[in-house]
């Protein structure tokens, strides 16, 4: 029994370095000690927040880079965001997504567009350092960890389940921001309960 119930996204932190939440990172700004970020930040995510992070960073003095896994034209942020930070000297690296952090170094998946223009992984990895890794991931799930599972249908980014949250492949659950529903906590902690109780009845 396999259950997907994500959140805010995530990324597969091994033996990480120093990562920081975005939105926490935007908040200490407020403080009057600023956030220890060193000069190589990477900010993973495409939205709002994300060109927020990665501007504050280098007006910080850092060299940032954002990793987004979709192209510029399916990034959740205005376009007139992305044009600034550009404009600011962020440097942002479409179709990639971060795959596994060993320390400061990031191990990155190069992405490609599939079909019906949603990004699929091909298998080519790129490795750079970072002192800091901003996760600005919103709700911008990743669900490249089901690529080959069969049965499963995908749509408009979302897995699509039954009543019993179980997906099209037996054994295999899914919840929060992964299905069609609201994405809010309450929802996400309200489908882990669901699903608890119908793996329990499904085993």
């Amino acid at each position: 029994v396999v259950t997907l119930l994500r959140g805010c996204g995530g990324s597969p932190a091994g033996e990480a370095g120093h990562i920081v939440d975005a939105v926490s990172m935007l908040e200490s700004m407020e403080g009057e000690e600023k956030p220890l970020l060193g000069r190589r930040v990477v900010v993973y995510g495409g939205g709002n927040t994300a060109m927020d992070a990665a501007r504050t960073a280098a007006r910080l003095g850092a060299e940032p880079l954002i990793i987004y896994r979709r192209t510029r034209d399916q990034m959740p942020a205005h376009d007139f965001e992305a044009d600034e930070a550009i404009e600011e000297g962020v440097k942002i690296h479409w179709l990639r997504t971060i795959k596994e952090i060993d320390g400061t170094t990031l191990h990155v998946e190069v992405m490609k567009l599939d079909e019906n223009r949603y990004p699929v992984p091909t298998g080519e990895i790129e490795t750079l350092e970072a002192d800091s890794l901003v996760l600005a991931l919103g709700q911008d799930v990743d669900l490249s960890l089901l690529d080959g599972v069969p049965g499963l249908e995908i749509k408009d980014g979302t897995v699509q389940v039954a009543p019993n949250m179980m997906t099209g492949h037996a054994g295999i659950f899914a919840g929060g921001d992964m299905v069609p529903a609201e994405r809010t906590v309450t929802v996400g902690v309200g489908h882990g309960k669901k699903a608890a109780r119908h793996i329990d009845a499904w085993l």
